[in-house]
């Protein structure tokens, strides 16, 4: 990868606080998508902070009703901290059982060779979004036409989410349309997204169609560790 387009532990732990702009956040986005290490060590990242925070909700309890007790002071920290040294240790040794691509990506459980594709919108631009639509719906048609039963997924934050308000979309029968014809395709509403909107007194109105997500980028991220393929719209 060339250095202009390294990306740091840190941008990346950024990007799962979702605390970059568009441009930073596409660039992180790109890098994941076609540098393979980028990808294996966003993973690692994610599946620590998701067993360091259960750690923090799920303390370990004690057999009995005795607490902790260091220094003549109650600590209940220390179980805490020993979670969280616990998932660090099983987070290390899952990766390092895991097995890998000859590309050096880590090979989930439930990779089957098949590319399931998730589509990122952002804009509300006509030609963006009848792209977008165009492009899914050729997918679901060569997979459909080779009979094989893979997923596609548009999912919508910024004014992308435009695309899928009942009272901003002019695109209610082509989406109609494509959710009547084929079964594995899904339209996915950005929850932060919607909130943002109504907090400046925007009324959020959903198609029928439409499935709301927690976060967009936690979809993506999701998709593409579990390998599906991710596609800008």
């Amino acid at each position: 990868m060339k250095e202009s387009t390294y990306i740091s532990d840190e941008e990346l732990n950024a990007f799962l606080d979702e605390q970059l702009d568009t441009r930073e956040r596409d660039r992180v986005l790109d890098a994941i998508d076609q540098d393979n290490s980028v990808k294996q060590r966003m993973n690692e990242l994610r599946q620590l902070r998701d067993m360091v925070q259960h750690a923090y909700m799920h303390p370990p309890r004690r057999a009995t009703s005795e607490k902790v007790v260091l220094n003549g002071v109650q600590n209940s920290r220390w179980a805490i901290a020993a979670c969280i040294l616990l998932c660090m240790g099983v987070v290390l040794g899952w990766f390092g059982h895991q097995g890998l691509n000859p590309n050096g990506q880590i090979v989930a459980q439930n990779e089957l060779g098949q590319k399931n594709v998730i589509l990122h919108l952002t804009s509300d631009n006509p030609e963006r979004i009848i792209a977008t639509l165009d492009r899914a719906e050729s997918v679901l048609s060569s997979y459909k036409a080779n009979n094989k039963d893979l997923k596609v997924e548009i999912v919508a934050n910024e004014s992308g989410l435009n695309l899928m308000r009942h009272n901003a979309s002019g695109y209610l029968q082509r989406i109609q349309s494509l959710t009547n014809k084929y079964d594995n395709v899904r339209f996915l509403a950005c929850a932060k997204a919607i909130q943002r909107l109504q907090k400046t007194g925007v009324d959020v109105e959903l198609l029928p169609e439409v499935e709301i997500a927690p976060s967009a980028l936690e979809q993506i991220i999701r998709r593409m560790q579990d390998d599906w393929q991710y596609i800008k719209a």
